[in-house]
């Protein structure tokens, strides 16, 4: 420092002419010395220890307030009984992803919506939403006689999410043929899941498949159980289950 070598040449150039150095004088000589030196040292930084508890960390299996939620559902306790290998407990989280994108349309209903689906829409818990997962895959219509008749559309499914305040309709899956929905429900106001099965992602065969969706942030999780047996003893049976009440043709 340009300041701190004037001074310091200075105050040795009194020290010379005066021909005089008290025993004090000279040890604050050397003592500022001393300083000047240390100031203009780099003093290094040390990156503080990672706490590894401070790490986010993403839950790769279902926990088990959420294995609750399903095992007081009708979809587990059919399962369980035509699959004993089925459990919740053995699913994976996947995927994850978030859609900003996901196809909006106006909800206009036909005139007989709610009177052939009523029992089959799925509500949130504070009814503003509903979740429809047939209408698109399967024309329901009541005969003469006042039964339900359904006729498949084809080998398409497509499962939808209705805003019933705002009247708007939002796409959440779309699925090719050999893939299905099984059913769906809702966690609480903010979550819904999907359970079904579809192909795995290499290509060897289908997979019981958990869709949880997260409305405020819309965000996709996927839980798959690796167990393509318990696939094909299940695939379609409980959605037959789920619409007994319906002829199917």
């Amino acid at each position: 420092m340009r300041w701190q070598a004037r001074s310091l040449l200075n105050f040795s150039n009194a020290i010379f002419h005066m021909k005089l150095v008290p025993g004090f004088l000279l040890f604050s000589f050397v003592a500022l010395l001393s300083a000047c030196g240390s100031n203009d040292q780099d003093v290094e930084e040390v990156d503080a220890p990672i706490d590894s508890a401070e790490v986010e960390k993403i839950d790769t299996v279902l926990t088990g307030e959420t294995i609750s939620f399903f095992n007081g559902n009708g979809f587990s306790e059919f399962a369980k009984s035509k699959a004993p290998g089925f459990d919740w407990s053995k699913f994976r989280m996947t995927d994850t992803w978030q859609d900003d994108s996901l196809l909006v349309t106006e909800f206009r209903p036909a005139p007989n919506y709610y009177n052939s689906y009523k029992t089959f829409l799925k509500y949130s818990p504070d009814s503003t939403m509903l979740l429809d997962l047939d209408s698109y895959n399967l024309s329901i219509n009541r005969d003469n006689a006042g039964n339900l008749v359904g006729i498949e559309n084809g080998p398409d499914t497509e499962i939808s999410l209705v805003n019933i305040k705002s009247k708007k309709k939002t796409r959440l899956l779309f699925l090719g043929p050999g893939n299905s929905v099984e059913d769906g429900s809702w966690i609480d106001n903010e979550n819904l899941v999907l359970m079904g099965f579809q192909e795995s992602g290499n290509g060897t065969g289908r997979v019981p498949v958990l869709w949880r969706y997260h409305l405020p942030t819309t965000t996709f999780y996927i839980y798959e159980m690796p167990d393509k047996t318990v696939a094909t003893q299940l695939m379609g049976q409980w959605r037959r289950e789920r619409l007994k009440g319906v002829k199917l043709k």
